[in-house]
């Protein structure tokens, strides 16, 4: 049995580490300086899982029974309608929580709060789990505990899990050290798609609402259609030139509310 090397075990922890710290940092961060509420973090995590992780998921498996390999099987329909999906439902999740919940306490404040906990949760999720659910089969194959582990599964699916298993040690390290870097990229564009909601709401403009839904349906449709076209670094480094460019935007439109605010 091959091991896993110190390097991935090494990418691994740091990019959980990412996962966690990146949430909580920015997090004490605001509550210091803008005195934003730990509920609106909150509130971007619980609305998070209820729109992303349980409708979104029960549309995906309703269209995976209709449509099949239909779907799945052809790249640019696959990559359009996750895009779609994960842009409607988080957005419109984030529309009805700043709209209906935080309501006139609303603000710039709470809404990049919110972001982080919407961000936060995706991180943990998404990453975190995945580093962690690696890392412990790690030190199962490193410890020589696998075998025994996969020894009551029939012949099939043990070599259907050594198969998935055997990644640990048969990809380059430096990929578990992308997990964090995804996850930080996409932990920004959260907590800007959550100030451009926020702008919809607050001031009644649509546009905002339409461009959150436009850049988050451009970014996940791209990754999908590159993930397997261009090398992880590639393809992250394109998508961190997107995020950085719509934080650059949300960070002009963030410091021209707050100079209005204090002339005002």
């Amino acid at each position: 049995m091959n091991t896993v090397s110190s390097a991935s075990i090494t990418g691994m922890v740091v990019s959980l580490l990412l996962c966690v710290a990146a949430p909580v940092a920015l997090c004490i961060l605001l509550k210091r300086r803008t005195g934003a509420k730990l509920s609106d973090m909150l509130l971007g995590a619980v609305v998070f899982v209820i729109f992303a992780m349980f409708l979104e998921q029960m549309l995906h498996l309703a269209m995976s029974a209709v449509f099949g390999e239909k779907l799945t099987g052809n790249l640019w329909l696959s990559a359009l309608y996750g895009g779609a999906a994960a842009a409607v439902f988080e957005e419109f999740g984030r529309l009805v929580a700043m709209k209906y919940f935080l309501g006139s306490q609303l603000d710039k404040e709470n809404a990049l709060m919110y972001g982080v906990g919407h961000g936060g949760v995706e991180a943990l999720f998404v990453g975190g789990l995945t580093c962690v659910s690696n890392l412990a089969t790690a030190s199962m194959v490193n410890g020589g505990t696998l075998e025994s582990a996969l020894a009551g599964l029939d012949e099939a699916a043990r070599a259907a899990s050594l198969e998935t298993i055997s990644q640990l040690w048969t990809l380059p390290s430096y990929l578990f050290y992308m997990v964090g870097v995804e996850r930080l990229i996409a932990f920004a564009l959260q907590i800007c798609l959550s100030y451009l909601v926020y702008r919809a709401v607050r001031y009644h403009r649509r546009g905002f609402f339409l461009a959150a839904m436009g850049i988050h349906f451009a970014v996940d449709a791209l990754a999908a259609l590159l993930k397997d076209a261009v090398p992880v670094p590639a393809l992250e480094a394109i998508l961190a030139v997107i995020v950085i460019v719509t934080a650059i935007f949300t960070l002009r439109l963030y410091r021209a509310e707050t100079e209005k605010a204090v002339s005002g």
